[in-house]
């Protein structure tokens, strides 16, 4: 499988794994040990305000809730540098676009950090 191939495999393991609320799928997706989300999300003033956690408290709430099948996600964009690390765009779900920094570990393409904003 080419590198874009298995990237595509990882964005997606996170996708599903939010989607269907499932800790195996995004441990397989993320580095846990080093990721980090950042992100803008609108605040109760109507401006954005930037948040930052380690990516195995997201985790931790992605996999508590309930499965939402009715999600859709695509790929806009991958930009592969090397063949250990790589860039990707996402539309999640027509409200977010998250983009991703990724690196190759052990022979697997795992996301090390993921940085959104809502639209």
């Amino acid at each position: 499988m080419s590198n874009y191939d298995e990237i595509k495999v990882t964005i997606f393991r996170y996708f599903d794994g939010v989607r269907e609320a499932s800790r195996e799928l995004l441990e397989e997706a993320f580095a846990t040990d080093e990721a980090h989300m950042k992100g803008y999300l609108i605040g109760d003033d109507g401006n954005y305000q930037l948040n930052t956690r380690p990516i195995t408290e997201v985790i931790d709430d992605w996999a508590s809730r309930k499965p939402s099948p009715q999600m859709q996600g695509k790929i806009i964009a991958i930009n592969i540098f090397s063949d250990i690390a790589a860039t990707a765009l996402f539309d999640f779900n027509g409200i977010y676009v998250d983009s991703f920094q990724l690196a190759k570990i052990s022979g697997q393409w795992k996301i090390v950090n993921k940085f959104y904003i809502s639209k």
